[in-house]
């Protein structure tokens, strides 16, 4: 027996029932009268029964539908408690969440986040705080951090992280650069060209991951800087003093003689960022914004 009944399928029903009337219980359900119809009639083919004897003039349940009524009340006012019970444990939950964020999330990961939890969780205060890669492991060990948006951790087995950023590493180049004009750019051609390279330090994650790049196709760049932020980067190419690989989330703010031009790399080199904590958290609300943050990445389809 197919048993896939709906929550929607058992309101109508009772609806239907107090009523016995299609269109009032429409009416009280704030629906149009064809779905209510509509619930009814797959109800009564998952049951296979029918439940209700109708015609032009009056509904009347029947046998069947007096006893599944029983059963239907039961099921939609355990839901209900469930859903109180719910809420008023959340609306308990009241406090501080201190979230971390690398600066390439800024503009588009943050607003997402800072929307979503002022809408589903009010009445937590949640404190952004810049941190690059390096300084939030420290800072989540420390407690002085509740959550991080940040590189990959390397200490992995002190914490609970789970990848929402996925990028692609683009080549920026200025427009009066030769690479600017050609197809099909590989790794290869940044051999001995002026390269703007990360921050052994402060840029430690993509700094390893281009190091190890380069090391295991031969490529060696000339490099020209070592520098952290986006904007920087951006600026040096733009000013003619090399070509950088940069996040694709870096293209919103490139400026107009800058472009970003595709470069076949290999799979496992991209730029990752993951949602971050400390295995056993010592505030409460963690695990509650964790998994608010994760439905907010989920619902917009960024993870």
């Amino acid at each position: 027996m197919n048993t896939s009944i709906s929550i929607e399928q058992l309101k109508c029903f009772v609806a239907v029932s107090k009523k016995l009337n299609f269109r009032k219980a429409a009416k009280n359900l704030n629906m149009s009268q064809p779905p209510v119809t509509r619930h009814i009639k797959n109800l009564e083919y998952n049951l296979k029964t029918k439940l209700f004897d109708r015609n032009s003039r009056s509904v009347k349940l029947t046998k069947d539908g007096m006893l599944f009524l029983t059963h239907a009340t039961e099921i939609i006012s355990r839901i209900e408690d469930a859903s109180k019970i719910i809420v008023n444990s959340k609306d308990k939950l009241s406090g501080s969440i201190s979230l971390g964020f690398v600066p390439s999330m800024a503009s588009d990961i943050l607003p997402l986040i800072a929307s979503y939890l002022n809408e589903k969780l009010p009445q937590i205060k949640l404190i952004f705080k810049e941190y690059m890669s390096y300084e939030q492991v420290p800072a989540l060990n420390a407690g002085n951090l509740d959550i991080g948006l940040t590189r990959l951790p390397k200490d992995l087995n002190s914490f609970h992280y789970s990848r929402v950023v996925s990028e692609p590493y683009f080549l920026a180049v200025n427009i009066n650069n030769p690479l600017s004009k050609k197809h099909n750019l590989s790794i290869n051609d940044l051999h001995n060209i002026d390269f703007i390279m990360y921050d052994a330090i402060v840029g430690r994650y993509s700094f390893e991951l281009l190091s190890s790049l380069f090391l295991n196709s031969g490529v060696k760049p000339n490099f020209v800087q070592y520098v952290s932020q986006p904007n920087v980067f951006l600026g040096l190419v733009k000013a003619s003093l090399g070509v950088a690989l940069l996040a694709s989330s870096s293209k919103q703010n490139s400026p107009e003689n800058v472009i970003f031009k595709e470069i076949k790399l290999p799979d496992w080199v991209r730029a990752d960022v993951y949602l971050a904590t400390k295995k056993e958290p010592k505030n409460k609300l963690i695990p509650e914004v964790y998994n608010c943050i994760m439905a907010a990445l989920y619902e917009s389809q960024k993870i």
